[in-house]
């Protein structure tokens, strides 16, 4: 099909952005800046980890600068808290210029500096991963509950240097697919403007963690990327009927087969399935399949597999897959989106 090299070029971008919501080329260009600035306040929370501060311009003016950071997950993996920045701060931000020459930079390095001699008191890496924030082996899980069905329940995360999010292989995208990539424009995505996702993006694309809690008549799968909870029930009573409305994370039935989960899902709402865009239509359908996994170096992990319908865009089935990883005790870290300025 045609465009095959500008999704291709998409996809690998979005290898080094999977700790992001949406591209950060929906706000930013290519122009490296560097802006010193007093910190107002400081937003430790997702998707993004947000600073605004307060700038003093070559005229002695003062303005007001928006300054977006990565995931606030993948910070604290990198030994970020709440605590690592303060109102009153005195900081150095290199990063790229806002698009529009809106007042923004990205955050790829800070500092805390002295206000006076402009000495710098902290470098803080965004680079070092913490030790004890990744997931840690687990030596027993076991691999079914009590009645049989397979044990899902608990938090899974991706570690560091461990398995994550695979997306094997680009959208089998037939011509309209392709024609509407084609014109695709990462300052369109709904993400920028803090919509909720779809369910392909919120379910199948997300790096972060996710909790499964299963029960008797149903199972309820969270996300720490956007904050979503899906409640699924096992007797098809969310299952959507002609005419019914569709939903952001569609409408879905579960059941058990054999030693996995299986969720199938309709009436979904039309939108990106990520940040590259491929964007599918409301004619989606998707078929989740979780099972658990032992491995023998890692410790238990659970395997979700989405196999994606889409006449109006796909030629063929497309699949996401990601593979996470067991941790106790795993704290979500809250949901706050801030719109770009």
């Amino acid at each position: 099909m045609k465009n095959r090299l500008f999704a291709f070029l998409l996809s690998v971008i979005a290898v080094h952005q999977a700790q992001a919501h949406h591209s950060f080329s929906a706000s930013f260009t290519n122009d490296e800046i560097t802006r010193e600035g007093v910190v107002e306040r400081y937003v430790f929370k997702n998707p993004h980890v947000i600073l605004y501060i307060e700038v003093t311009n070559d005229t002695g003016e003062t303005e007001a600068w928006m300054v977006e950071g990565s995931a606030a997950t993948s910070l604290r993996n990198r030994g970020w808290s709440a605590d690592t920045l303060s109102a009153g701060d005195y900081v150095r931000i290199n990063g790229r210029a806002g698009r529009n020459n809106r007042p923004m930079i990205s955050m790829d390095a800070i500092a805390v500096l002295d206000r006076e001699s402009k000495v710098v008191l902290r470098d803080i890496s965004l680079d070092n991963f913490a030790e004890g924030n990744e997931a840690t082996e687990v030596l027993s899980l076991p691999l079914t509950l009590a009645d049989g069905r397979p044990n899902l329940s608990g938090n899974w995360v991706r570690g560091r240097g461990r398995p994550g999010f695979f997306n094997h292989r680009l959208p089998p995208f037939n011509d309209a697919g392709d024609a509407l990539q084609a014109q695709w424009d990462p300052a369109n995505d709904p993400q920028v403007a803090c919509e909720n996702p779809t369910l392909i993006r919120q379910a199948g694309f997300t790096p972060h963690p996710v909790r499964i809690e299963q029960f008797d008549d149903r199972v309820v799968i969270s996300y720490e990327e956007y904050g979503g909870v899906r409640t699924i029930y096992f007797d098809g009573r969310d299952a959507g009927q002609s005419g019914d409305e569709h939903l952001k994370l569609g409408r879905s039935t579960a059941r058990y087969e054999n030693d996995k989960l299986i969720v199938e899902s309709t009436h979904i709402t039309a939108g990106p399935s990520g940040t590259p865009g491929h964007q599918i239509t409301d004619q989606v359908t998707t078929v989740e399949t979780y099972r658990r996994l032992d491995d023998p170096t890692q410790g238990p992990m659970v395997e979700m597999e989405m196999i994606i319908v889409d006449p109006g865009h796909l030629y063929e089935p497309w699949e996401m897959v990601w593979k996470k990883l067991y941790i106790e005790n795993y704290e979500f870290i809250e949901v706050e989106c801030h719109v770009p300025y």
